[in-house]
Parts: structure tokens; C-alpha cells; sequence
């Protein structure tokens, strides 16, 4: 009986070393894992996404941007709250549309301007995800977004978007990249401003990718 119970245990302590071996190499590279998850967004030729941003100010948080949008190509539709106003916007190529707050009629800029395109920057979420040098990264876990199991990463890395460094700095990342799909499926970003050292978020969230979404300039636009 000694024997039996014995040799039990002997087979557990086997079978449960194996379960951690298997666990242990069934996890992937934190930097591949995010390189390939950032490198497939990037080649997605279309996505939905939305993004939101909010700031610390005298230790109140703010809403500063709630932004939605469709990407295709070059072009793109966005709509939501930016600084507090309602926006939509239109760009098809190097065509812009913007839809008047007050009047709610459409108009056309059919040359965008060089300080437009750095306004259009900011809109755009991959801007937030093009870094210089991911840093150290470290793989946190898993979860799920969307229905979709996900690695969770988190890295401090150098970014290249000009318009964020010029105001923030510390930048922290967690992406959610799927399992499945081995892209970024979402994006916590907090940084410190340059000048009251209090705290920014931007959560970015991409659905639908590589799926077809038709963007059209809008019937009546001036």
C-alpha cells in the first residue's frame, strides 16, 4: 500500500514538473511577441479603432479626447470629442473633409497644409505606436480584450511621435497584442507632463482588422 501511495506521488511530482516545463517554454519572447504585434498593425490596410485621452489637472482627471474612427488605405474617418468640441473629419488621400460644429455642413480643403497633417498626426493611432526603441520589455500575463486572448507586454519605450515628447515624458506602454492574430488589439499609454509632472492616458483599442470598410467623401461638402 506504501508502495502504491508512494510511487502516486512519484508520478504526480512528474506530471506536475512536466505541466511547468511546458508552461515555462509555451511562453513567447516579450520583445518578438511585440515587435510582431506592432509590425502587424502597421501592414493592416484597415481597422475601426478608438481612442481616448485624458489628463491629470490639479489632481483632477479630465477627459481631454474620445475619438472613434475608420482607416482604409490612406483614408480615414474619424468622429468624437477633441479638446472639449465635437469633430468629424474625412481624409481621402490629400483631401480633407471637415464637418462644421456649429452649421453642421461639410467642408472641403482639396490641398492639406503642412500644419494640418501634424493635427491629422495626432489623430491617427498608429502616430502613438511608432517608437524609436522598444526598451526593456516584460511580459505580464495574459488577458482577454474583445473576446480575443491576448499577451500582455509592458515596456518604457522612446517614442517618435514629436507633438507627444514635446509635452510628455516617463512613457509606459501596455499592449495586449492577440494571441490569434499576433497584433495589437490594445494600448495603455501613461506619461508625465514636461511642466506640472502630473499624469496623461491614452487607451487606443483596434477592431476589425483587414476587414473591408468602404470611406467616402461625404454627398454635400463645399
Amino acid at each position: 500500500m506504501k508502495r502504491k501511495i508512494l510511487l502516486g506521488l512519484i508520478i504526480l511530482g512528474v506530471l506536475m514538473a512536466a505541466a511547468g516545463i511546458f508552461t515555462f517554454l509555451s511562453k513567447p519572447d516579450p520583445q518578438k511577441v511585440t515587435e510582431l504585434g506592432l509590425e502587424n498593425l502597421a501592414k493592416a490596410n484597415s481597422f475601426s479603432y478608438s481612442i481616448t485621452q485624458k489628463q491629470s489637472v490639479q489632481g483632477q482627471q479630465r477627459l481631454l479626447n474620445r475619438i472613434s474612427g475608420y482607416k482604409n488605405g490612406d483614408s480615414i474617418h474619424i468622429q468624437g470629442q477633441l479638446a472639449g468640441s465635437e469633430v468629424e473629419m474625412i481624409m481621402i488621400k490629400d483631401t480633407l473633409y471637415n464637418k462644421d460644429p456649429f452649421s453642421k455642413e461639410w467642408i472641403k480643403f482639396s490641398d492639406i497644409s503642412v500644419a494640418q497633417r501634424v493635427f491629422l498626426v495626432e489623430l491617427d493611432p498608429l502616430a502613438t505606436l511608432q517608437l524609436k526603441e522598444l526598451g526593456e520589455v516584460m511580459l505580464k500575463g495574459e488577458d482577454v480584450v474583445d473576446g480575443k486572448k491576448c499577451w500582455v507586454c509592458t515596456l518604457k519605450p522612446s517614442i517618435q511621435n514629436q507633438m507627444l515628447e514635446r509635452f510628455w515624458s516617463d512613457f509606459e506602454y501596455t499592449l495586449y497584442i492577440s494571441k490569434a492574430t499576433k497584433t495589437v488589439a490594445k494600448a495603455e499609454v501613461t506619461a508625465k507632463n514636461k511642466e506640472a509632472q502630473e499624469p496623461m492616458w491614452i487607451t487606443l483599442e483596434f477592431k476589425d482588422i483587414g476587414k473591408k470598410i468602404s470611406i467616402q467623401p461625404p454627398a454635400a461638402a463645399k
